[in-house]
């Protein structure tokens, strides 16, 4: 009696468990930005900032709909937004980036220049592949620049070197923070 017990709890047990499991799917999990580490320079001379694709894994059309560099002006003027990678459409909020500066994949020591009229706070936003979300996953301002009041923090992990008097480079880590 006590045999037929094992057996059909073992039975039921291992029901479903065959000797070829199929592998797990990925349906469920979301879509997060592959790691990617920018560096910024803020070039006076020529009024622009230069924002290089330090380290991480290569951006391509599978992990990426876009990725734009947009600056924030301190003043109220307009942002300025430039598409380094991806579809031109693929801004969630509905707009419109403009042409791509290169093609994908982009990898690690990709440099990008960004002229504008004044210093702002310069942010790198990612766009999933559907273009339904995207995240700035790099955000940097001069440290002589003053902090907006209704700037929100952030969790970002920054460290800071200075290159020469007039030019600052900082390697800001992937931020979690939405568009």
């Amino acid at each position: 009696m006590y045999r037929r017990t094992v057996l059909a709890a073992a039975t039921a047990t291992l029901a479903g468990c065959g000797l070829s499991p199929s592998p797990p799917t990925t349906d469920g999990y979301p879509e997060t930005p592959p790691n990617a580490f920018f560096a910024f320079e803020w070039n006076p001379d020529d009024d622009e900032y230069v924002v290089e694709f330090a380290r991480g894994n290569r951006l391509t059309a599978d992990n990426t709909g876009a990725l734009a560099v947009v600056v924030d002006p301190v003043d109220d003027g307009d942002p300025v937004e430039r598409l380094w990678v991806g579809a031109p459409d693929a801004d969630p909020g509905g707009g419109d980036f403009g042409e791509p500066l290169t093609a994908f994949p982009l990898a690690p020591d990709a440099q990008l220049r960004v002229p504008v009229d004044s210093p702002g706070t310069v942010r790198v936003v990612w766009t999933d592949p559907e273009a339904e979300r995207s995240r700035a996953v790099g955000r940097w301002r001069i440290e002589s620049q003053p902090t907006p009041a209704s700037e929100p923090e952030t969790e970002t992990a920054t460290a800071t070197k200075t290159a020469t008097e007039t030019k600052t480079a900082t390697t800001t880590a992937t931020a979690a923070e939405e568009r």
